[in-house]
């Protein structure tokens, strides 16, 4: 049995993390991520033939080293950017109404369509995602799912307490 020291231990889990967290934000799954990282490899000329597996093996804990490919899957994150406002760019950041969303202010009737429960689910566990570093990752998606069901409920029962 080999013993991993605990600095190696930490990092491992610290990448582990990471490659989930920004697979998420993507809205990827491990298949996906394993083509993009190829995708990747092939456009600065390394020829790599990664599976969704070894995705899968690196998030739960399976690997423990650091595989080579981890490089290939970075540069997939950093080819596919995810749009994110840090809190020091949202707090300058204003929206501008336009001026034909200003006359129409009055005659809103209040409302508007949800998005589907999908999408909700991706919302809310994207909103949850930096909340809370002791918190499982499994336990945010359980809490997205939960609030993306009840949410349009509701809403639609919001008049009661009003």
């Amino acid at each position: 049995m080999t013993i991993v020291p605990p600095e190696e231990f930490q990092r491992l889990e610290q990448l582990r993390l990471t490659v989930r967290r920004e697979r998420h934000l993507r809205n990827w799954t491990a298949q996906k991520l394993a083509e993009e990282a190829t995708k990747s490899a092939k456009k600065r000329g390394f020829n790599i033939k990664l599976k969704q597996y070894s995705i899968a093996s690196l998030e739960t804990g399976r690997l423990k080293s650091e595989p080579i490919w981890v490089r290939y899957i970075m540069f997939a994150f950093a080819d596919n950017p995810v749009l994110e406002l840090s809190s020091a760019q949202s707090s300058n950041w204003h929206y501008q109404q336009p001026e034909a969303e200003k006359q129409n202010d009055e005659s809103c009737s209040g409302k508007i369509k949800l998005p589907d429960q999908s999408s909700l689910r991706n919302l809310f566990l994207g909103l949850l995602i930096p909340v809370g570093k002791n918190v499982s990752l499994e336990a945010k998606q359980h809490i997205a799912d939960v609030l993306a069901q009840r949410l349009p409920k509701g809403l639609e029962q919001i008049s009661l307490f009003q």
